[in-house]
């Protein structure tokens, strides 16, 4: 409970607020200066280096790494496709993480043309950090939200989501 007496949100519905938010945010305006700058301060503990790439695109950043945590280790295509992004990007994404050791490229072992991702335990350590203070955030967010209301705003964000990943295709 908070201490307005709301119930806390549960970490399903902290997992489903972050995951409608990462897919429906790359859709909307770019972030503020001010709070891209916030979140690169949370991040500097981690990494100085690449803070300031990760605020460019954290919810980008946020959802790759989720897939590269994955036992799959997808293919540069298939992070392309998931992302709904260019290849070119996502290997430049790639290679950031790489050139800091969060990530590695690695062989197919049925087909030496094919390149897979995967993150090492290091980018782990930091998907980890990012995913518990977005769900920091997500807990102060739907804290101030009775259960109903916070079903209601995580229905709407889902339909928000869905229609978007419609338009995209």
């Amino acid at each position: 409970m908070t201490a307005g007496g709301e119930k806390q949100p549960s970490t399903d519905q902290v997992a489903q607020f972050l995951r409608y938010l990462a897919e429906i945010l790359p859709n909307i305006t770019p972030m503020p200066p001010e709070v891209m700058a916030h979140f690169g301060g949370h991040l500097n503990p981690i990494h100085p280096k690449l803070s300031s790439h990760l605020v460019a695109e954290p919810p980008v950043f946020y959802r790759m790494a989720g897939m590269l945590c994955g036992d799959t280790k997808p293919t540069m295509g298939e992070l392309s496709g998931a992302l709904s992004l260019p290849l070119s990007t996502v290997s430049r994404m790639v290679s950031l993480l790489e050139e800091h050791g969060y990530a590695q490229r690695l062989p197919d072992p049925a087909d030496g043309r094919v390149v897979r991702v995967a993150l090492t335990n290091v980018g782990r350590q930091l998907h980890e950090a990012i995913k518990s203070h977005a769900a920091r955030s997500a807990r102060s967010i739907l804290g101030c939200l009775t259960p109903e209301e916070q079903i209601i705003l995580l229905t709407l964000l889902a339909k928000v989501a869905s229609n978007l990943n419609r338009d995209a295709r």
